[in-house]
């Protein structure tokens, strides 16, 4: 029969738990990204830029002039679907009234992960993307 002492079992027990911790941080890699988003060539004026992850991770940014888009924060690295929605309406004070949406005409295909074509990597560091939405 073999003793093991109180000391060595604690000994083998942290031995086990560094193992298993790794010598990493845990946390994945990830980039800051920011861009243009175009429509067949021209700035898309309007709307929010998303970003969908088959690992589930996910990123938005409001588009603004010149189609330019900055993603607040990092986003994880790896590939993403692009796809594109109208901006929600802003909340306004009762008794005011709400300011026309602005014109949003994107195909259709072009709003949704599941039927965008539109495909981007994240890599760490800096990304700064050119995403032409065109048929």
């Amino acid at each position: 029969m073999i003793r093991i002492s109180t000391i060595g079992l604690r000994g083998l027990l942290l031995l086990a738990l560094v193992g298993t911790m790794g010598c990493g941080s845990g946390e994945k890699p990830a980039g800051t990204v920011s861009g243009t988003v175009t429509l067949a060539g021209n700035p898309l004026l309007t709307g929010d830029v998303n970003f969908s992850g088959k690992d589930g991770s996910a990123a938005i940014a409001r588009i603004g002039e010149g189609g330019a888009f900055k993603v607040d924060g990092v986003v994880d690295t790896g590939e993403y679907t692009v796809f594109v929605t109208p901006t929600p309406p802003e909340p306004q004070m009762p008794g005011k009234k709400a300011a026309a949406p602005k014109k949003f005409d994107v195909p259709a295909k072009f709003r949704s992960a599941s039927t965008s074509p539109v495909k981007v990597t994240v890599e760490s560091g800096s990304n700064n993307l050119k995403i032409d939405l065109k048929d």
